[in-house]
């Protein structure tokens, strides 16, 4: 058994070894399986925390975390990244509205937003939303820094309407994130 765990240990230290670490957002065509798509500059640290921002009557918290090594698949290959993830709460009146502040991501996508990519040195971060019920606002939102405490939000639904014939009827198939841009949030 001895044996088995050191032979075990041996092959992962050996696997990790042949991992190739590449810059964020090298492009994955023609970069080795399994590479390592790392944060090296901390372009993803600045977004992390809890940020908060009122729109129409609404107040909307984003908790964003920053996840190493996470496992993705392009251009048919397994490779691994750096993300920030973002969960979210809205309230209006005090009342939430949609949260997935306490939602588990790993075996859900469903209301998921995580990044794509970042540009201009980190100062705009690229995420994709998965929608909600049946993909209802599956889009793109942009955070653009503005500052150490503050950044714009962008949010660029792909679909706001559902195929009837093709989603349960029993759920709701609303977008409660704000889709506007330029809305400011603030760290807290």
């Amino acid at each position: 058994m001895k044996q088995l765990i050191y032979i075990l240990a041996l092959f992962t230290i050996s696997c990790k070894a042949q991992q190739k670490i590449f810059p964020l957002n090298t492009y994955a065509e023609n970069i080795p399986i399994n590479s390592y798509f790392k944060d090296l500059n901390n372009e993803l640290n600045p977004y992390t925390g809890v940020w908060v921002a009122l729109f129409e009557d609404k107040m909307i918290t984003l908790n964003i975390s920053k996840k190493t090594e996470m496992p993705i698949k392009l251009f048919g290959k397994n490779f691994y990244r750096d993300q920030l993830f973002i969960r979210y709460e809205i309230k209006k009146n005090g009342v939430i509205s949609e949260s997935t502040i306490d939602k588990d991501f790993t075996n859900n996508s469903q209301l998921s937003i995580e990044s794509a990519l970042t540009q201009d040195n980190g100062n705009k971060v690229i995420l994709l939303f998965s929608g909600g019920n049946c993909s209802v606002g599956i889009g793109t939102i942009i955070l653009k820094k503005i500052n150490a405490t503050q950044f714009s939000w962008g949010y660029y639904p792909g679909t706001t309407t559902r195929i009837d014939t093709l989603c349960p009827p029993d759920k709701e198939y609303k977008i409660h994130l704000p889709e506007t841009e330029n809305l400011v949030f603030t760290k807290q």
